[in-house]
């Protein structure tokens, strides 16, 4: 609209501070963002090196008292406890497991019941991951704000501490940038230059600013990280904490923000010279747009970023990407085969919502069946009840042994089948017929609203120039329905793609996470593997391939 409506300088004005907000903004959270990260890693590698200090002390609550009081850093323990080994002794009479703490001044503890529980469920925790995978200690959440990481001692039983994390302190550079926002609008607004030329100050006071205030975020991230490193040379372990952070990161990041902000910066005085000829039409979309972008966009470019990280905020350029779409001999998935099952499932599901959806349609649409409605309102059901509900009920149905579907086969005089058990097609089998209860109500709906649109005309004009039914079908209901089948399918597909209740509630991925699709693979790496990079990494493999579908 910008050769309909003249560019005041106001719009400029606000333009620019838009295009500041663009530049700033993300740097100022994705270096709060990191150095949170960092100061995290940093805490619960502290506290597991001095969860090893106290193991290697006797069990003993004099000997972890004064092993407390004796720690070369403090400041990361607000209790340290050790739950010894229980069992039988040597007279073969139950000895229970005792839980001692102290405080970091070595003072003894009472502990009072709740978090006891809370303590012996962390040191569990810690036990079967030392037993599972031969960790050296874990850190779990308290469930009130505190952490608890705890380490296997030799002679049995767990040692650790009790730790608040903290936050980083970064700089507050709002106030700055308000001052500067307020002078350029000032000057842009009342300015009797050439606009031209307002264009130009505007760009370098912009690109000073990001600049600047990266670079103020960036030392203050640091000063994070060495603080981390200084505390861990205290304890007398080395930890090289790298993180994908720094004046040089963030500057690159916020330069790239720049570039956009630049690019953005006419089209965006265009708009708001618009905005003032139609304020009423962008205020009205001004609470979904904030909101795409809140839940949309935000988690979206979180997503990409993580995605070239790994668990320790490391930057590793596209290992994520390489490790799925290149397995090796030890990985325990292929992403192509998990691929392909994802296309059949796909194709599988769409083709059988569109054929019994559309063959509902055409049933329901003929006026001459009674209780259309009825039929109607029974059929729309299996799209009404939430999916993770259907799923479960489904599952009951896929029982071996007291499953409806097996009792059904019995009355046919055939054995019961294993749905859910070795079998990659029983349970494929038990997935498709779930989706398939979920999906075709969909199709039904559209179908029937496009069946009803068409003119009835066109069918007494096909019946009289002698066409059969499926010739009236093919020739006339056919292509009409295609508008509203098409964009349907579409839909379809990509929920389809992403169903992940489903293959998560009924089949569990098994047998083996043969029957896996990409969605529920990146949880897989999220939940299981605990690999937010290599998720992050898949759930941007499957947005492009939904976006080469639909483009």
């Amino acid at each position: 609209m910008e050769g309909h409506m003249k560019v005041r300088p106001i719009d400029a004005a606000l333009a620019f501070a838009v295009a500041v907000t663009v530049i700033a903004t993300p740097a100022y959270f994705l270096a709060d963002f990191e150095a949170r990260g960092v100061q995290a890693s940093s805490e619960r590698h502290r506290a597991l090196s001095t969860a090893r200090l106290l193991a290697a002390a006797p069990a003993e609550q004099v000997r972890l008292c004064e092993a407390t009081r004796r720690l070369p850093d403090q400041r990361v323990v607000g209790l340290a406890f050790a739950l010894t080994e229980g069992g039988l002794d040597e007279y073969d009479i139950e000895r229970e497991a005792m839980l001692f703490a102290c405080g970091p001044d070595g003072s003894r503890q009472e502990v009072p019941s709740a978090l006891e529980a809370r303590l012996r469920e962390a040191a569990g925790k810690v036990k079967a991951s030392q037993s599972e995978s031969g960790g050296e200690g874990v850190c779990t959440e308290m469930g009130d704000g505190r952490m608890a990481c705890g380490v296997v001692r030799q002679g049995g039983g767990v040692a650790g501490v009790v730790y608040q994390p903290g936050a980083p302190a970064l700089p507050v550079l709002w106030p700055a940038l308000v001052v500067l926002l307020a002078t350029v609008v000032a000057g842009l607004a009342f300015g009797r230059t050439k606009e031209s030329a307002w264009w130009k100050v505007a760009l370098g006071l912009g690109v000073v600013a990001g600049l600047a205030s990266s670079l103020l975020i960036g030392r203050a991230t640091d000063s994070v990280v060495q603080a981390a490193t200084a505390l861990d040379s205290v304890l007398g372990v080395s930890a090289a904490y790298e993180p994908a952070t720094g004046p040089i990161f963030v500057l690159v990041v916020t330069a790239l923000f720049g570039v956009a902000a630049w690019l953005l910066l006419r089209p965006v005085s265009g708009f708001f010279a618009e905005f003032r000829h139609r304020p009423f039409i962008y205020a009205a979309i001004a609470p979904a747009m904030v909101g795409m972008v809140v839940l949309i966009f935000v988690p979206f470019f979180m997503g990409v970023y993580l995605a070239f990280l790994d668990n320790n905020r490391n930057f590793v350029g596209l290992d994520n990407f390489i490790a799925i779409l290149f397995p090796t001999e030890t990985s325990d998935t292929n992403f192509y085969f998990t691929l392909g099952v994802t296309v059949m499932w796909t194709v599988l599901n769409v083709s059988l919502h569109v054929v019994i959806g559309l063959a509902l349609a055409l049933v329901l649409s003929d006026q001459k069946l009674r209780g259309r409605a009825i039929y109607r309102v029974l059929l729309i059901v299996p799209w009404a009840v939430p999916n993770y509900i259907t799923a479960l009920v489904w599952k009951w149905i896929f029982n071996t042994q007291y499953g409806p579907a097996n009792a059904f086969l019995a009355l046919l005089g055939m054995g019961p089948v294993d749905w859910l058990g070795q079998s990659f097609w029983t349970n494929f089998a038990a997935n498709l017929a779930t989706n398939t209860w979920l999906g075709f109500p969909f199709m039904m709906v559209i179908s029937l609203g496009a069946l009803q649109s068409i003119p009835p005309d066109l069918y007494e004009a096909a019946e009289m120039d002698g066409a059969s039914r499926w010739q009236r079908f093919r020739h006339v209901t056919l292509p009409l329905l295609k508008p509203a089948l098409f964009p349907a399918i579409i839909l379809g597909t990509i929920w389809t793609f992403n169903m992940f209740n489903v293959v998560y509630l009924v089949s569990g991925g098994g047998p083996n996470n043969k029957t896996n699709i990409l969605i529920t693979e990146a949880y897989r790496a999220f939940r299981v593997l605990k690999n937010y990079g290599l998720a992050a990494a898949y759930s941007l493999i499957i947005f492009f391939i939904l976006a080469a579908y639909t483009a």
